[in-house]
Order: structure tokens, then sequence, then C-alpha cells
């Protein structure tokens, strides 16, 4: 025990953990916090404008039949319609291409989009972009929030909802039409059973997912760079042949490797709940306990457990595989004369296991993580949890048999 306190001590180097802060913050800043900016953005901004976000402040974490009919879609898409008629009465390039009410819009952009000619097309949808500016009361110094006001982006908003909670059979069809894996076909049919019906955010899990990743990845050569040093300076100043002299000196290295994995999952954890905690403490905390199964037209989210089993399991992904990359830096540090010699090597094998990370934790237990699709072509359950264990049971048993083989080493 005393020797593998003296060993995590070494570890535990002030200078190293204060360059690894100083790289945290700077990552923090130059891709973190983009992701929830962009998250805060989205919850007014998105394609669900303000009304999905305010769907969960009175609803809660589902939508009931009862209480879609009392937020009244149609009601609030006839008020948007009639603000545009409005609009359309009053301007004259509506009547000077007769358009007397919202419906002629509508035509006149089908008309656009049908099989004409290109040179006519082109002039026609000259003519609707300006009548869109017109319904979107755009002007020049026109603020985001502003423009997502105008009864046109509502109106946008109001028919994308509808789409989700009203017609959400249809996009099951289409869905299942294009992505015939077995594990979405099935999560499709509790989709239908759901009536697709949980109102998280559609946003906060591809959002989280994608910070989360940078916060693994990060982890991953923090890790590396904390445990470098260890195992390669008592190489360099030849200490391990003093040691190999007794068999207590032999036993230090598998204390060098508890300490080594202690601390990797430590530092591990450091990180990545605390990049956890500015994203969740900045308003996703609310949908802790909302559950995330839920379809869209890009994406399906596989699983009906909550947002904040998924942040555990994304936490977890990203401390194995720290742990993972902590084993094959501690393997290459034993068979490294120097630190420049094990850089050499760690970097593009860290590099490998940060990528392998990143697979796992991007949009996992969606249909649009990699693993699950060009890899297990939708075949099994949690692709992205049994890639990671894979990595940290094969980074732990070569760290085994490394340990094994030096207890019979022979030292010239």
């Amino acid at each position: 025990m005393r020797i593998f306190m003296c060993e995590l001590k070494k570890l535990w180097n002030w200078r190293i953990l204060a360059g690894i802060a100083a790289l945290a913050i700077l990552v923090w800043f130059a891709l973190m916090y983009d992701f929830i900016d962009g998250y805060d953005s989205l919850t007014t901004h998105g394609i669900y404008g303000a009304y999905q976000a305010e769907m969960f402040d009175l609803y809660g974490e589902t939508l009931e039949a009862d209480e879609l009919a009392e937020f009244d879609l149609p009601g609030k898409k006839r008020k948007a319609i009639l603000e545009m008629n409005s609009i359309i009465a009053q301007e004259p390039i509506f009547s000077e291409n007769n358009i007397q009410n919202y419906e002629d819009f509508i035509a006149l952009r089908q008309l656009a989009s049908s099989d004409i000619p290109y040179e006519e097309a082109e002039k026609l949808w000259k003519k609707v972009g300006q009548m869109e500016e017109k319904l979107e009361n755009w002007y020049e110094d026109i603020t985001l929030d502003e423009w997502y006001l105008s009864p046109y982006m509502r109106l946008s908003n109001l028919e994308t909802l509808e789409s989700r909670y009203v017609e959400y059979q249809d996009n099951l069809d289409n869905y299942t039409q294009y992505n015939s894996y077995p594990v979405v076909s099935r999560s499709t049919q509790q989709v239908a059973i759901m009536r697709n019906a949980n109102l998280i955010h559609y946003e906060l899990c591809p959002a989280f997912s994608q910070y989360a990743a940078i916060a693994a990845v990060f982890s991953v050569f923090a890790v590396l760079i904390l445990i470098a040093p260890l195992l390669t300076t008592d190489r360099w100043q030849k200490i391990n042949l003093l040691q190999y002299s007794s068999h207590k000196g032999r036993s230090i290295l598998r204390c060098q490797f508890a300490a080594t994995v202690v601390s990797s999952f430590i530092l591990s954890t450091v990180l990545i709940f605390s990049g956890y905690f500015l994203f969740l403490t900045d308003g996703a905390i609310k949908y802790w306990h909302a559950h995330i199964m839920a379809i869209e037209q890009r994406q399906m989210w596989l699983y009906n457990i909550t947002f904040g089993q998924f942040v555990w399991i994304l936490a977890g992904l990203s401390v194995v595989g720290s742990v993972a990359a902590a084993c094959f830096t501690f393997i290459l540090a034993r068979f490294s004369a120097n630190l420049v010699n094990l850089m050499i090597k760690a970097v593009p094998v860290g590099t490998g296991v940060a990528a392998i990370v990143a697979l796992t934790v991007n949009m996992a237990l969606s249909d649009k993580n990699i693993l699950f699709r060009q890899v297990f072509h939708g075949s099994i359950d949690g692709p992205e949890i049994i890639t990671a264990v894979a990595l940290a049971v094969t980074a732990l048993a070569a760290a085994g048999a490394v340990l094994y083989r030096e207890k019979k080493i022979d030292v010239n």
C-alpha cells in the first residue's frame, strides 16, 4: 500500500496538472462553449421555435392527447395565416402578382417548384423570395427573436410541431421505408405506441452528445499527458534495473499500473463531470427526468431512457475510454527508453483510442451513430457500449500480459 501511494503521488505532479487545467480551459472556450451557446439559441430559434419548450413548461415530460388539443395547434396556425393575409392585403408586391391571400402565395410557390422552364422558375422564385421577406417582417436590422415572431416563421414552426406530434405515423412510415435495420424497426413500433409524445427538446441529445464527444477526446489526451512521464522516467534513469534485484522490487510495476488505472479514472471523472456541469446547469438540467425516445425527420433516438440516464451512459463510455488509453500508454512506456520515444508511439495510439471513444459517444443510442449504422448495420442493441467495453478489456488484458511477463524477465 505504501508503494502504491508513493507511485500515486509521483503521478499527480502539480506542474502537469496545471498544464492539463490550462489546456482544459482553452479547449472549453475554443470548442465546447459554442455547443452550449448553440443549444441555448435553438431552444427558441430551432425548427419548432419556442413552441416545444413552451409545451414542456406547460405539460411536463410527455404530451397527452387532451394537452395537445388544449395547445390548439390549428387555432395558432389560423391566427398566423390571418396575420399574413393582413400583410398581403397591404403590400403592393402581392396585388401586382394577383396574390390575394396566403393560399394564393402557396400556389405560386408550388408553381415555382413545378416542372417549368428554368428561366421562368428563376423569375418566380425571385418574386417568392421578395414576398417571403414581407411575410417575415424582414428589414435590415431585424433580430433573430423578431424574425421568429413573424407570422411566416411561426406558421412554419407550428407545421413542423404538428408533423411531430400529430402526423408522427407518416414520419414513422417514411422512416422505416429507408431505415430497415432490425433495431430501428422495433423502436419505431415503440414510438408509435407512445405516440411520439416525449417533449424533451429535439436538439438537446444531439448537442450534448457532440459536446460530450469533445470532452471524452480531451480526457483521453489529458490522461496520456498525466501517465506518460511515470514509467518512462524510471526506465530512462535505469531505476527498473535496481528494482529487478529483489522480489519486492519486481512488484513495483504492478503498483505503478494500479496507480495508473486509479489516476486515469479520477482525472477523467473530474474532467468529464466538470464539462458536463457547465452544460447541464445552463438550462438543460430541467430535462433530467425526460425520456429521450423520439423520431425526428433526421434522426431517431432508439431507447426510452431518461436524459439523466443518457448522461450517465456517455460519462461511463468516456471514462472507460480514458482508462483504456491509460493502459495502452502504460504498455508503451514499458517499452520506451525515454519520453520522446514514448510520445512518438503514444500519440498515434492515443489518437486511435480517442477516435474510437468519439465514435461511441457522438450520437450514441441513436440511429445516426456511425458504429450502429456503418459497422453493425443496426443489427444489435448498444454497439457503442459493446465497443467501449471491448476496448477496455483489450487494454486491461494487454497490460496484464505485460505485468505477467515482467515477473520473469531476465536482466543482463
